[in-house]
């Protein structure tokens, strides 16, 4: 039996839609997303990578409606395929400021690479992320998913790591699973191929797999031990946010402006049909958005290394997000 997944978008994103236009109210006198004229003085360029899923729209916000000049600095933005290739881009300099999965930023912090926790991007909400498969294929259930052969974008991502936790709390062997790197975007049409039996998709992802391919939902990761995760935050080097503290503030408070403002949902469908190759207007309707914050909350960021270790990951200290996170200027600056 294909199992039924409550639409609770409405809800959610008019609570979401609420708490942004009363952000959006107060805020109006200093011209956010009103094209308020640039800070005093020469902006400073920092190059941000972005991941295109519907967890960056409020960096595409803010890039579209001049919310980084408003607070001093002038964003180029770098396409990244992964976390992990944003990463790899802060580590070669073509990035001063990157969008990761939380994962792969507790991944790299435990190889050895000095990062820092700029701001968050977005919590995983219901439905915001899914598994899916092919109608009458041979996942149906969560635990058909052991023993077979799935997509995840990239290896110790959020993809994988929470397809085991739901898994294991499903009962199914995590450790049985094949897996193929793919990028979201070549994800479904691998799974109507046969290529792979099911994926992890996040959304605008989902929203389109199942539209235009008819793959059907097995089960929404966001819930059980990942109820409310930390899905995505933007990282800095330890050297570049020592030495460009102004970049990082004016990063942080034009993001804290950005996850306000994206409280209205047409935004977010706006920046999804403008940057997200292959979203249309009627997919970008329908898709599930994530709970977007900026301001970092540790002892739910503290919750990412906790679930990698109960599910195996060996670090080589302990993980303690508290120590990462560059403390954002106070609300009101």
């Amino acid at each position: 039996m294909r199992p039924s997944f409550p639409r609770h978008r409405r809800v959610r994103t008019g609570i979401r839609a609420v708490f942004g236009a009363a952000v959006l109210t107060v805020t109006a006198g200093c011209g956010l997303l009103r094209g308020e004229e640039p800070t005093p003085g020469p902006n400073i360029p920092v190059k941000v990578a972005a991941v295109p899923l519907a967890d960056v729209a409020p960096l595409h916000i803010a890039a579209d409606h001049g919310l980084f000049t408003q607070r001093g600095i002038a964003v180029t933005l770098v396409p990244a395929k992964s976390g992990q290739d944003a990463i790899t881009k802060l580590e070669s300099g073509d990035a001063d400021i990157a969008y990761a999965g939380d994962i792969a930023f507790v991944n790299a912090v435990n190889s050895g690479l000095p990062l820092k926790i700029v701001a968050e991007a977005a919590v995983a909400g219901e439905r915001t992320m899914r598994v899916l498969a092919r109608q009458y294929g041979p996942v149906q259930s969560v635990p058909d998913l052991a023993g077979k052969k799935l997509g995840r974008n990239a290896e110790g991502g959020v993809s994988d790591t929470l397809t085991k936790s739901l898994m294991a709390d499903h009962g199914a062997d995590p450790n049985s699973v094949t897996w193929t790197n793919l990028e979201f975007g070549a994800m479904a049409a691998a799974v109507v191929g046969g290529d792979i039996e099911a994926a992890l998709f996040p959304e605008p992802f989902a929203t389109a797999a199942e539209k235009q391919h008819g793959l059907h939902p097995v089960a929404d990761p966001a819930t059980g031990s990942a109820q409310g995760f930390p899905i995505g935050l933007y990282a800095a080097t330890e050297k570049f946010a020592a030495s460009n503290p102004a970049a990082i503030a004016g990063f942080q408070r034009a993001m804290r402006d950005a996850a306000a403002a994206a409280g209205t949902r047409k935004l977010v469908e706006d920046v999804a049909v403008k940057h997200l190759k292959g979203i249309d207007a009627d997919t970008a309707a329908l898709m599930e958005l994530p709970v977007y914050r900026s301001d970092p909350v540790m002892t739910e960021l503290q919750r990412v290394p906790d679930l990698m270790q109960r599910y195996g990951k060996k670090f080589r200290r302990p993980i303690q997000m508290s120590e990462l996170i560059i403390p954002p200027p106070p609300p009101g600056t």
